[in-house]
């Protein structure tokens, strides 16, 4: 989030996640669920190997004021961020952490310990695993798989650079005087990392502290007994809320973390509910997204009564549809020939769009979809073009596709792209991460993806293969202009320039031009990651997946955002082959086509928001067909 440009409503204060060694949002993934309702921003801990430049980072690309959730290394780190901003830090709550300096006589064995490991997952599902849970829980055969799935997927290289960061810390206990915030200790009574007497030091050292030991469990807590910990961590954030309101108490209600609030109560006047202005989502409660006794604002030839913009059409009726199951509502929403074209196949008709729909509601029933962003264009003569991403969150705890319910809960982002005119979508593109919940609720992807792919293969399916994507003419370099004729203003096709000149042209220097310095990217698999560094690293990881990878921007459209600058929503495709290494395995050389979406926030003329949406399902599902189909 850019610095001065937040409000949060319910005056509830944001949290900045910190997770720990190896470790990825997944760890927090219990309490998030019983935390509903708050903003929660994820931080990075790869990069930086020392821990006050990765502290400058982290505050950089943080609310203006903020609590820290901070797991084992996430606590270190948020002790050192508490101590450089305690005016910025309203609350802490170190989870197994740890306010000690390593000894320099203990650094050499510190660092032979990852250096050993012949691997991530051998050194945290191994070597560490007896240290890591209480020995109750040393057969937890499930929890060691999350762990080591986490280390799995954390950065080359992660777990030395990781040691480095937590040698570089200094002691803390000289510094805790001073941290007047609410602060929270918890710990497993049995963690052998972070023993009861480290947390009793922390707790006796600073002015406003609560300990709570949690019995029968080691050091990952928030996993071993997550309703423990969502209840201490509750009660915490009721005292957080409280002392925030006294601070800076916010007549409309609600509670203002950014040093600009007058400007930003102008340009959300009357939250826009009266004001002859469309609606936008990113401030708004649900409630204020469909009032009850608002005129309309746009002309809506042909629409419903009770819709007032384009934008009330789509987080109504698609709230009416998934959340009051009146899916019924796709008769007279959705024309019978709407085609829809998904990550995974298309639809083509109406009915099997109503079929997919009740299907997904009667495997996840609690599943709720957040909106986030509604990016549009259009009128209701030409017809009207969105782009609405939502935060998809429940559990699984019904058979279907995904086979036997395990219970556990999932959070993912889903973009859909519509084409409306007079009340019915005729078009829609849907792209969902269906890889991260998959992951989060503990299914193996690659066995997930091979049971698709041998579906498709036995009903005649197949990956197409094109020898030539036209990202070069025969043996030209790249086309040095961009192609803008999708583009309605001249901060769209900039934009379009920027991609064609980073991904096309792999010129990634490009990005450190164009992002902001505390940029966030906010990508597949709930990924959330921060600054220019961050974004280069992941926007280079997929074009060495896709090497002679051709970007083709399919549609872009743009709104002025009033939290200033302007919102663009661009879908895109990615078409090339499977000849990089990466998270699908070694290179197979087999044909992959991308669908996705992007949202960019740009500010003053740089991007300082990015929200991507790609399918790593559907590139594994593709990649197991080709081998089906070469191997026939």
């Amino acid at each position: 989030m850019a610095d001065g440009a937040i409000r949060v409503e319910g005056e509830a204060v944001p949290l900045l996640l910190l997770p720990g060694t190896l470790c990825d949002a997944r760890v927090f993934a219990p309490l998030i669920a019983r935390l509903a309702g708050r903003i929660l921003v994820h931080g990075d801990l790869h990069g930086e190997t020392d821990m006050g430049a990765l502290a400058d980072r982290l505050l950089r690309g943080a609310p203006a004021r903020f609590a820290i959730v901070g797991f084992s290394l996430g606590g270190i780190v948020a002790l050192e961020i508490a101590a450089r901003a305690p005016d910025r830090v309203l609350g802490l709550a170190l989870l197994d952490a740890n306010g000690r300096e390593v000894p320099p006589e203990l650094h050499a064995a510190r660092r032979a310990i990852p250096a050993d490991a012949t691997s991530h997952a051998a050194l945290a599902g191994e070597t560490l695993w007896p240290s890591y849970v209480a020995p109750a829980r040393a057969d937890d055969e499930a929890l060691r798989a999350l762990i080591v799935d986490m280390a799995e997927c954390a950065p080359e290289g992660a777990a030395v650079r990781q040691t480095e960061l937590a040698l570089s810390r200094v002691d803390s206990r000289p510094r805790l005087a001073a941290l007047a915030m609410p602060v929270l200790v918890l710990a497993g009574a049995e963690d052998a990392v972070s023993p009861p007497e480290i947390q009793r030091e922390l707790v006796d050292g600073l002015p406003d502290a609560t300990l709570v030991l949690v019995p029968d469990a080691g050091h990952f807590a928030p996993l071993e007994a997550p309703d423990a910990c969502a209840d201490a961590v509750r009660a915490w954030l009721r005292r957080v809320d409280a002392g925030a309101r006294s601070l800076n108490p916010d007549p409309s209600g609600g509670f203002m973390t950014d040093s600009n609030s007058k400007s930003i109560k102008a340009a959300a006047k009357d939250d826009g509910i009266a004001d002859g202005h469309v609606l936008q989502v990113e401030r708004r409660d649900f409630t204020q997204l469909v009032p009850t006794d608002r005129p309309r604002v746009q002309s809506m030839k042909g629409f419903d009564d009770c819709y007032t913009d384009i934008v009330d059409y789509i987080i109504r009726c698609t709230h009416k549809i998934w959340d009051e199951r009146d899916v019924g509502l796709i008769y007279t929403h959705y024309t019978h020939n709407c085609v829809a074209y998904t990550t995974m196949g298309t639809m083509y008709d109406r009915e099997t769009h109503i079929r997919d729909t009740i299907q997904r509601l009667v495997e996840f029933p609690d599943r709720r979809g957040m909106a986030q962003q509604v990016i549009w264009r259009g009128n209701d003569v030409d017809g009207f073009y969105t782009s609405h991403m939502t935060h998809g969150l429940g559990r699984h705890t019904e058979y279907g596709a995904w086979g036997k319910p395990t219970g556990r809960t999932y959070c993912t982002r889903t973009v859909a792209d519509c084409m409306i005119l007079e009340n019915r979508i005729y078009k829609e593109w849907i792209v969902r991460d269906n890889m991260g919940p998959l992951i989060q609720v503990g299914l193996d992807p690659h066995v997930f993806a091979e049971g698709i792919a041998r579906k498709k293969f036995e009903t005649g399916e197949q990956v197409l293969e094109v020898s030539e994507n036209r990202r070069l003419l025969g043996q030209y370099p790249p086309e040095t202009e961009a192609d803008v004729s999708i583009a309605h203003t001249e901060g769209e096709a900039e934009l379009l320039r920027w991609l064609h000149h980073i991904y096309n042209k792999r010129m990634f220097g490009k990005i450190h031009e164009i992002y902001a310095p505390n940029c966030q990217w906010h990508g597949p698999l709930m990924r959330e990651l921060y600054g220019v560094a961050a974004v280069l690293h992941q926007t280079m990881k997929l074009v060495a997946l896709i090497p002679d990878c051709a970007f083709v921007p399919q549609h872009i459209c743009s709104v002025e955002s009033e939290e200033g600058g302007t919102k663009y929503a661009l879908r895109w495709i990615l078409d090339g082959h499977h000849m990089g290494y990466g998270t699908l395995g070694a290179p197979s050389g087999h044909k992959l086509t991308v669908m996705g979406v992007t949202h960019f926030h740009v500010k003053d003329g740089k991007i300082v928001d990015e929200w991507v949406v790609y399918d790593e399902l559907s590139m594994l599902v593709q990649l197991k067909l080709a081998a089906m189909q070469t191997a026939a």
